[in-house]
């Protein structure tokens, strides 16, 4: 399967390093992203790992791991699962495409942290990407799908002084909860806030949870 959009991987590659040594500590800075992250660890409880999906360089696992939570990660860039495992060598990370994890068993997570991957998928492909993290959860399992709220999308051919392709999609919420209902997950909470001023892109977020029926 190709990149989404084309070039996605290539230029996540390329940004690797200067990503990972600007948000490598993010999640020290946004406290109600922890809180999301510790209920998201109490839903799951024993059910099995929770994967960072998207993982970048690994903020996000590490924040769990911390937490005494199995954890694992996926990314579509080589170069970003290299970061990842660097920083965060106690965690297994893996280069895959969400929209297709062939090497994935049904059923082999307990979670899912998507915090931000899903904003590079386009629209039409995101009930597919969906369907796919619900076919790895366990019975029961639980997504939380973090984004950024709107209509737009953002396209970067700059970052760091590198040339690269990104977009950056933002959903309603009210789409993805329709988008999660025909993927075929419960939805079960879905919270709402204002950005950290000065921490990150000033952008409302959404935070979903959706569970698999048991």
């Amino acid at each position: 399967m190709t990149d989404s959009p084309p070039g996605l991987r290539k230029s996540y590659d390329l940004v690797a390093s200067d990503y990972a040594a600007e948000y490598r500590h993010e999640m020290g800075k946004k406290p109600f992203d922890r809180r999301m992250l510790d209920w998201l660890a109490e839903k799951v409880g024993g059910r099995g790992i929770v994967c960072d999906l998207g993982c970048g360089p690994g903020q996000v696992a590490g924040y769990l791991h911390g937490r005494g939570v199995r954890t694992c990660g996926v990314d579509l860039s080589d170069e970003m699962v290299r970061q990842a495992r660097r920083l965060h060598p106690e965690i297994p990370f893996e280069q895959a495409d969400m929209r297709a994890m062939s090497e994935l068993p049904d059923a082999s997570w307990g979670g899912i942290a998507a915090f931000y991957s899903l904003i590079h998928v386009p629209r039409a492909d995101i009930p597919g990407a969906l369907r796919e993290l619900l076919r790895g959860l366990v019975p029961g399992g639980v997504l939380l799908a973090a984004f950024h709220i709107g209509s737009e999308t953002i396209h970067r051919d700059e970052w760091w002084g590198k040339e690269i392709s990104i977009d950056f999609a933002f959903f309603e919420t009210s789409e993805m909860k329709s988008w999660l209902v025909e993927a075929g997950f419960r939805l079960d909470e879905v919270i709402e806030r204002d950005p950290y001023p000065e921490v990150e892109y000033p952008s409302r977020r959404a935070y979903v949870f959706a569970s698999k029926e048991s």
